[in-house]
């Protein structure tokens, strides 16, 4: 493997998990694992040392020159939140639209829809599981704050092995307006769905929706 492939932790502490006891394991800016004990005091956790490359996988270097990939390097952006395991993308935002007429009225109802495209590590050690009530692990607010209750929430599975992917369809209620100074919404998971031990949010800009016109809402 060339050292092109590879780019040690940039940062001087990148926390990898958080235990009850306040204990956090760490990677050092020379990549290597170090557990922060609650008196104050440290350790290393091991001789080897932790690497990401170029195409962010997390790979772990070992004494005797051999290497493992250990799952993905996590990371964060506006539409993508990458776990050790999880790569959570928000493909897109669709607001559709009804207009129910009647007579001279006619009556404007819309909904928002996310779609998520979920991968889980090839090496991955636990199955995800997507569960359709998990509705209240889920947020959606735009910059002004405003909430916008979640309806529903669909897979094509409702578990996710290592190696597999899906898209998720988050529907909610309403859709945001530009002409109410809403600029941007963002969807939060809480901690405890998909697996996830912290939450992860992503967002969108609401002049990149799609818009479309629908028959109406089941």
């Amino acid at each position: 493997m060339t050292k092109t492939l590879i780019t040690i932790a940039s940062l001087l502490f990148i926390p990898a998990c958080f235990a009850a006891t306040q204990e956090q394991q760490i990677i050092t800016i020379d990549g290597r694992e170090v557990l922060l004990n609650e008196d104050g005091t440290w350790k290393y956790l091991s001789t080897d040392r932790i690497a990401n490359t170029k195409d962010g996988t997390r790979i772990r270097l070992k004494e005797d020159g051999s290497w493992q990939a250990i799952g993905n390097a996590p990371s964060t952006s506006k539409k993508q939140v990458r776990t050790t395991d999880l790569d959570i993308k928000l493909q897109k935002v669709v607001i559709e639209t009804f207009r129910n007429k009647s007579q001279k009225n006619t009556r404007i109802k819309t909904q928002t829809v996310f779609y998520i495209d979920l991968s889980n590590s090839l090496q991955a050690k636990n199955i995800i599981n997507i569960n359709a009530n998990d509705i209240t692990h889920i947020d959606v607010t735009d910059n002004n704050g405003k909430n916008y209750p979640v309806l529903s929430l669909k897979s094509d599975t409702s578990k996710l092995a290592p190696s597999e992917k899906t898209t998720l369809v988050i529907r909610v209620e309403k859709s945001p307006s530009r002409w109410n100074s809403v600029k941007s919404i963002e969807i939060t998971f809480k901690a405890g769905i998909l697996g996830l031990k912290e939450s992860a949010s992503l967002s969108s800009r609401t002049i990149d929706f799609d818009k479309i016109n629908v028959d109406g809402f089941k």
